[in-house]
């Protein structure tokens, strides 16, 4: 027996009989005052907006607890340093996935300088004007599991202006006194209007406030909360342009408290390979005939983040078997070259630069503070490991140094070339 959950616009036109219209109002009701169903109390021209827990959605939710257990203990094998690496590598392709979803031109390599511009300018309080470093700034304060939640209306206009605003038109800027005062409409690929933004700047404020109120609600949980205020943003739709961009981040700020920072900092990517099928919920949830129920569009979305869980687990998995060889490996090239202790130590911190840093590279400021020498002592070790042909020299001002050639071809095939039979 086919036992799949099915929204109510296709249980309407799979009804035959002369009564769907009563059908469906029935079951419309009983679905919303069912005891297993999450009510947001959030009233909208769709209906007040809730979210039923059919068997997919347990078991979306009880794969999504385990995955996130192992996803923990693998991070917690990563070195503290390539774990900053990897967040802020995840940080620009997250910020490159999203910018792509919505047409915004960039590069990976403006995408990787916001980061890194961003990253120095929390560490020394300066102000950077590198393009999209605000952005990358909110990503990189996901960091602290503390991060503030927006407290009111204009918390998310403030957040709207570091996100995107250097990047609007400025015929497309707010004109209102924190959000758009005129209408707009979303058309699709072939130029139909799929979707219009509520009407109005008061209703706008109006239904954002209930946004927030609903996104920390303490009677639904969590991961349903998050991705039922997600919709409503983006059905609200409050600026002329942008809210793609800053809908996903609201979703990974709200997320964040509850997943682990790899998982959240992959969502967009997985979101993007799946742009289809994310309109597609947006629209189906629209359906008038649905009555506001956002239980397959909190599915679909479920569904995103166990893909990206799962992608997420192979290559933290990858990467740790690859740590682990890269250790066995250095105490085998130690006994091979004769190496000091001190330039087998930066070898294998430069090992960890290549599997987890997108640059590939390390300066000899890092060098002498991963091995807590001056940089004049961390000198010398590098010279060690460029005399034995392990690393070469990127860079002169500043000396940079990553892995030579033969030595990544063994991390990423294991094969030694040079071991003895």
């Amino acid at each position: 027996m086919d036992m799949k959950y099915r929204s109510l616009a296709r249980l309407f036109h799979a009804d035959r009989s002369v009564d769907s219209f009563n059908n469906h109002a029935a079951l419309a009701r009983q679905r919303l005052e069912a005891d297993s169903t999450f009510r947001t109390g959030v009233i909208t021209p769709l209906g007040e907006l809730f979210s039923a827990t059919p068997r997919e959605t347990t078991l979306l939710m009880e794969n999504i607890l385990l995955a996130e257990r192992r996803i923990s203990r693998l991070w917690n094998l990563i070195p503290g340093v390539m774990r900053w690496d990897y967040i802020r590598h995840s940080i620009s392709e997250e910020l490159f996935a999203t910018n792509e979803m919505e047409g915004v031109r960039s590069t990976r390599k403006e995408t990787q300088d916001a980061v890194g511009a961003a990253d120095k300018a929390r560490r020394d309080g300066d102000d950077s004007k590198a393009r999209f470093s605000e952005f990358a700034k909110l990503y990189l304060n996901l960091t602290d599991k503390d991060s503030a939640l927006p407290t009111g209306i204009a918390d998310i206009r403030d957040i709207y202006d570091k996100v995107v605003l250097d990047e609007i038109d400025e015929s497309n800027q707010p004109d209102g006194d924190l959000f758009r005062k005129g209408d707009v409409e979303i058309q699709g690929p072939h130029g139909l209007a799929i979707h219009n933004g509520v009407k109005g700047e008061g209703n706008i404020g109006a239904l954002l406030t209930d946004m927030i109120h609903l996104a920390t609600s303490d009677e639904i949980p969590r991961l349903q909360s998050a991705i039922m205020s997600h919709f409503l943003f983006e059905y609200v739709h409050p600026f002329y342009d942008g809210n793609g961009r800053t809908g996903r981040y609201f979703l990974a700020l709200y997320l964040n408290h509850d997943l682990t920072m790899p998982t959240v900092l992959s969502l967009s990517r997985t979101i993007a390979e799946n742009k289809n099928a994310y309109y597609k919920a947006f629209m189906e949830a629209e359906d008038k005939l649905n009555c506001g129920e956002l239980t397959l569009f909190v599915n679909t979305i479920l569904g995103f983040i166990q893909q990206a869980q799962d992608e997420l687990i192979d290559e933290l998995s990858i990467k740790v078997d690859q740590l682990d060889k890269g250790r066995i490996l250095c105490t085998q090239l130690e006994k091979r070259h004769g190496l000091s202790r001190n330039a087998v130590s930066v070898l294998y911190g430069v090992i960890q630069e290549e599997l987890f840093d997108s640059s590939k590279s390390m300066s000899l400021d890092e060098v002498a503070h991963h091995i807590g020498l001056s940089k004049q002592s961390a000198r010398k070790y590098v010279e060690e490991l460029l005399a034995a042909g392990l690393v070469v020299q990127t860079g002169k001002r500043p000396l940079k140094i990553q892995v030579s050639k033969s030595l990544r071809n063994v991390l990423v095939t294991g094969v030694d070339e040079n071991a003895e039979a």
